[in-house]
């Protein structure tokens, strides 16, 4: 059998030897060429799942893809801006989508965003996006966020705490978290990180009120 395939192998060398040069060129390109192609369309399908869309799905923008580049948003106007992971025409509205692949669960920041998004498409897009995607953990769980008045308002009100914290009108009240204070990087420095002590008190008590009270309001509880 070896013989067999060595003798085919040395017939074939030798018919491709007497071919003309620019024909075994063509053929190298030509096969560079289907590569290339297939590696673009593997990626662009990796991109796809990543960010939950799918075939039926037109895409606009795919973050790190040439095919469908991003778009980033920056508006004076709002004093907002952004870059969606993907954007996607479905029933002829533009759906801001984005990936956030480590969440275990939804959170409040993650709505956040996904709602700015849509305000940003709303004015440089001239149409409100009804709803928008979030895309879940490693097995892109996607969840649909409307475009809600009570959102928006709920958004604005959060918009509204910032700029007045930034503009020196409202004091930055710190909320530490017993779990991020014992994985952050920077407790030791920080002058609001919760102590073993009082991430310990506040682990005991499990009071869902005392999840998001500041530093000087623990101190108060342990001392009292």
């Amino acid at each position: 059998m070896r013989e067999v395939l060595a003798h085919w192998m040395l017939s074939l060398i030798a018919e491709i030897s007497l071919l003309d040069s620019e024909i075994i060129l063509l053929a190298i390109l030509v096969v560079i060429g289907v590569i290339v192609i297939d590696s673009l369309s593997s990626f662009a399908h990796e991109k796809r799942q990543q960010t939950g869309t799918t075939k039926r799905e037109q895409a606009i923008s795919i973050d790190g893809t040439k095919e469908f580049p991003s778009k980033q948003y920056v508006s004076d106007i709002q004093g907002l801006a952004g870059r969606p992971d993907a954007i996607i025409k479905e029933n002829g509205f533009l759906i801001p989508v984005e990936r956030k692949p480590l969440a275990k669960k939804l959170h409040d920041r993650y709505v956040a965003q996904i709602l700015v998004y849509m305000r940003l498409i709303e004015e440089f897009e001239g149409k409100r996006p009804p709803y928008g995607y979030l895309i879940l953990g490693p097995k892109c769980r996607k969840v649909r966020i409307e475009n809600s008045e009570q959102r928006q308002q709920w958004l604005q009100k959060h918009l509204d705490q910032m700029r007045n914290i930034l503009d020196h009108q409202a004091p930055a009240i710190a909320a530490p978290h017993e779990k991020k204070c014992a994985r952050c990087e920077v407790r030791h420095i920080c002058q609001h990180a919760l102590s073993v002590d009082q991430r310990a008190y506040v682990v005991n008590n499990k009071s869902s009120d005392l999840l998001s009270i500041n530093k000087k309001s623990v101190l108060t509880k342990l001392n009292g």
